[in-house]
């Protein structure tokens, strides 16, 4: 039967991915590296190629059925919708509609270099500057028509086409005028659909129902499709940088055709295309096609690395285990249902119905007399043989994993329990030797066998490591945990171009054998790159490069200096690798160079040479600043964020010191392998590693100003050659202004003067009152010992001195002076009077006065006294002896 494959690498995305609609009549990707979809009442979806996100007539559009979009010089975005235009900045919505017209419906537009858009709608031509709406078909007299599409070629010539042919607006000196191309053209030219110009400066004309049509500025002429599509509906034309024409058609799907060349190649369904109705085509900034479809949602096409073939292709197994090419160029698959073989596009199955078996064939190998061999799960070995399959007799239950033919022509077969056996065939039958642990096999174990180019045998066991031996059966090396090995688990084994022998894991990743340098030991885990650690199968570019097919699909390890890995690019089910998980050891290097990898589902070819290396380094964008987790956007700084997540020089409090930076690097072609690197100028010392982190947190700031910078790059270690940069800074409190600086200092001098001041008046106070009352305890025996000179009543003296000093001892140092006073005057008195024989009544009388008071004083005011004289008496001039009334 004739051998169908899925060729091309197709990534389909419609409703239940996210695009909020299926019919998608616009694509367009804006400089920050997004996609944006218009849909047929969906509203308008955009994707990074992590996220989908739609907005809608709740948003501020003005219509859900989007026409069509187009980036502005600005890089804001026009929106060509049912009922008029919205125009979109990245934070709100605005739109425009024409009084008057509300059934009016933009259906294409083109912006010239002044920013107006010249506009397609159901009636003619508008022209919008911004603000106001001019009828074009009404300053030129033109009858209303529907005009479907608009180009603007150069600023002298706008081309648009409708219902009714394809016209050109000429602006020359500002006058415009109209050329009616359907007039002059001897081709109909009605209907419209499509304009593009090319590089060359031809005019491609894609119609409703006639195919499509160049004009070189002379004359026109009609592009001869095939029959069947002669008469297509080209909706959207696409111009590539080799002169390709991709053509958007109504009903045929994708077509594309050289200009120069004349051929044409067809997508649809067949190939992964998920509609034939196509309404836009773009190619994005990695290289990649997308296709907006009527029903299909958007097409992604990646182009053609690998191609799959599977039960669907005609292959009669699901499984792929073993893959061979023989000596005429046939390629022979192992499958779980037998073995396939094709050649020249024809294949053939081989089972149960038609001489074979429906069992599992895990190994191929062809002798030097072209005999072919098959190693099977279960069923032992068989051999093909003028077209004739026979079995083993000798090995008829046994697993087979692997096989070589030597230079000898003797077969050696690696099993799963008996060891490894060594076949030679002769005349008279065949020769058997069987090597196992009892001759120094490390297994009877074995997961794969290979023969080196020095014609030694290599073979992996389940538990025990690997080994290598020569022709005669002799161990020549070991390699197991003891001497470095990760894991003794090896379940494959393959030799690079420059002869060093890889081990893949059954999960410690893979190991290298340096031949040239002693045997010594290389090993590659996650840390190195590796998707999974489990190495189903190992194969090599022609440059020595290692692929490495897991579970989770194919790795593709790029080496420098032979040992280290530079890059690793994987590939999986998005990629075009379809059966994901390889099976172990299937795989082919054929003699062209081809590489193939049985999977799960159906064989892969690559072509490594198609590879198309990803120059364009991720578009960086800020996506949030959070302060303290809540989202700028939701603080009191919404305002320094401007259009498209834009931040103007932040400039934060002293309390906002905590932020988190989110960004995202859109790499529409991988955006699973974008990878980070970041540094805050004013913080951090060093760039960080390579993460695939997109957020980092920053808390407790110091005041200061600050550059939050970011680059990313991609699968193919392109970096972003500058950085994405975030200006902000954090406030200085008042606390650490010089004003408060200074007046802290002032304050904390002028409180330890006022302290220091307080304490010395303290210790004077205290000095002073031990000072008086030293003084006063002087005075009082001072005045006991002129008392006792004079010989008064001791008892008097006594009480006298005692009385004062309990005033003295329970403060009251006021009554105490008030006393002591009096007391010193007495003893003045006394003193002065004992010098005299007589002295006046007055004085005596005074004396008295003061003895009495100073009695009741000492008596506790326990008596009252009143001296009474005749005021007869005449007291100054009667002279009396002193102290005759004591």
């Amino acid at each position: 039967m004739n051998f169908h494959a899925q060729q091309y690498i197709f990534r389909n995305y419609s409703v239940e991915d996210g695009v909020a609609q299926s019919q998608v009549y616009s694509v367009i990707q804006d400089r920050r590296g997004i996609l944006w979809f218009g849909t047929q009442g969906g509203g308008l979806t955009c994707y990074d190629g992590v996220r989908f996100k739609t907005f809608t007539e709740r948003d501020g559009l003005l219509n859900n059925t989007v026409n069509q979009i187009k980036e502005d010089a600005k890089g804001n975005l026009w929106i060509a919708t049912k009922t008029g235009l919205s125009y979109y900045d990245g934070v709100r919505f605005q739109s425009f509609q024409l009084l008057g017209k509300q059934n009016l419906q933009v259906s294409h537009f083109d912006i010239d270099a002044k920013g107006k858009l010249w506009l397609a709608t159901n009636v003619g031509v508008y022209l919008f500057d911004g603000k106001h709406f001019s009828n074009l078909f009404s300053e030129l007299k033109l009858k209303e028509q529907i005009i479907n599409t608009i180009l603007i070629s150069d600023e002298e010539h706008i081309f648009f086409g409708g219902e009714q042919g394809l016209f050109c607006l000429k602006n020359e000196k500002s006058k415009l005028s109209v050329i009616d191309y359907s007039k002059q053209s001897r081709y109909m030219l009605n209907s419209i659909a499509s304009l593009k110009k090319d590089r060359n400066g031809t005019l491609w004309i894609g119609t409703f129902g006639d195919g499509m049509y160049g004009f070189n500025g002379k004359k026109f002429y009609r592009i001869d499709l095939q029959q069947e599509l002669y008469q297509s509906s080209v909706l959207d034309i696409y111009c590539d940088e080799y002169d390709n024409l991709w053509l958007g058609t109504l009903n045929k799907g994708v077509l594309r055709y050289h200009s120069k060349t004349g051929k044409f190649q067809q997508f649809d369904e067949s190939d992964g295309l998920s509609s034939r109705h196509i309404r836009s085509i773009i190619q994005d900034n990695a290289g990649n096609f997308w296709f907006g479809t009527s029903g299909g949602g958007v097409c992604n096409y990646l182009g053609r690395q690998f191609t799959t073939y599977n039960r669907s292709s005609g292959l009669y197994g699901k499984l792929v285990y073993a893959i061979f090419q023989d000596n005429s160029g046939a390629h022979w698959l192992g499958t779980e249902k037998g073995v396939s073989v094709f050649k020249n596009g024809i294949c053939f199955n081989y089972n149960a119905t038609n001489g074979f078996n429906d069992i599992g064939v895990k190994a191929i190998a062809q002798s030097q007399t072209g005999d072919l061999y098959f190693g099977t799960e279960g069923k032992g070995l068989f051999v093909l043989k003028d077209s004739v399959f026979k079995q083993l007799e000798f090995l008829k239950t046994t697993h087979v994993r692997g096989l070589v033919c030597d230079e000898n022509n003797a077969l050696w077969v690696a099993t799963a329990g008996l060891g490894l056996y060594r076949l030679e065939f002769a005349n008279d039958g065949i020769q058997v030797k069987n090597f196992t642990v009892d001759n120094g096999l490390l297994s009877n174990r074995l997961t794969s066998l290979i023969q080196d180019k020095n014609g030694d045998l290599w073979y992996g066991t389940e538990k025990f490591g690997v080994a290598c031996i020569g022709l005669n059966g002799k161990t020549k090396y070991r390699f197991t945990q003891k001497n470095g090995l990760k894991s003794n688990e090896i379940v494959s084994v393959a030799e690079d171009p420059k002869g060093n022998i890889w081990l893949g894991t059954l999960g410690a990743g893979i190991h290298c054998i340096e031949r040239d340098r002693n045997n010594t030991l290389h090993h590659y885990g996650y840390e190195e790159g590796l998707t999974s650690t489990i190495a189903y199968l190992l194969t090599f570019d022609k440059i020595g490069n290692v692929l490495v097919g897991s579970e989770k699909g194919l790795d593709y390890l790029f080496l420098k200096n032979g040992f280290t890995i530079s890059k690793v690019k994987h590939y999986s089910k998005g990629d075009g690798f379809s059966g994901v998980e390889t099976c172990r050891n299937a795989v082919l290097k054929d003699k062209e160079g081809t590489l193939w990898f049985g999977t799960i589902n159906g064989v892969i070819r690559f072509f490594p040479s198609s590879q198309r290396k990803n120059t364009q380094a991720p578009i960086l964008r800020l996506t949030d600043i959070r302060l303290f987790y809540a989202s700028l956007s939701k603080t009191p700084y919404r305002d320094f964020l401007g259009p498209w997540q834009q931040v103007k020089k932040l400039e934060l409090p002293s309390n906002q010191n905590h932020l988190t930076f989110e960004f995202f690097g859109v790499n529409l072609s991988n955006p699973d392998a974008v990878r980070y690197r970041w540094k805050l100028e004013g913080f951090d010392e060093q760039w960080s590693p390579p993460s695939t982190e997109r957020s980092i947190l920053y808390s407790n700031l110091n005041p200061g100003n600050y550059r939050f910078l970011v680059k990313a790059c991609n699968e193919d270690q392109e970096w972003s050659k500058q950085a994405y940069v975030v200006e902000f800074s954090i406030a200085t409190p008042f606390w650490y202004q010089w004003w408060f600086i200074l007046l802290s200092i002032g304050s904390g001098i002028y409180a330890v003067y006022f302290i220091v001041r307080k304490r010395v008046q303290h210790i004077q106070q205290v000095a002073s009152e031990a000072q008086n009352k030293l003084q006063l305890e002087k005075e009082l025996v001072e005045l006991e010992q002129k008392a006792l000179r004079l010989q008064m009543n001791p008892h008097f003296i006594f009480n006298a001195m005692n009385s004062i000093q309990s005033q003295i001892g329970i403060g009251k140092d006021k009554e105490a002076r008030y006393y002591l006073a009096k007391f010193s005057r007495l003893m003045r008195q006394i003193l002065d009077h004992s010098r005299s024989t007589t002295i006046a009544l007055q004085a005596e009388i005074a004396t008295l006065e003061n003895y009495l008071l100073i009695e009741q004083f000492c008596n506790g005011d326990r008596f009252d006294y009143e001296i009474s004289v005749p005021e007869n008496l005449e007291i100054d001039f009667i002279q009396i002896p002193p102290m005759i009334l004591q």
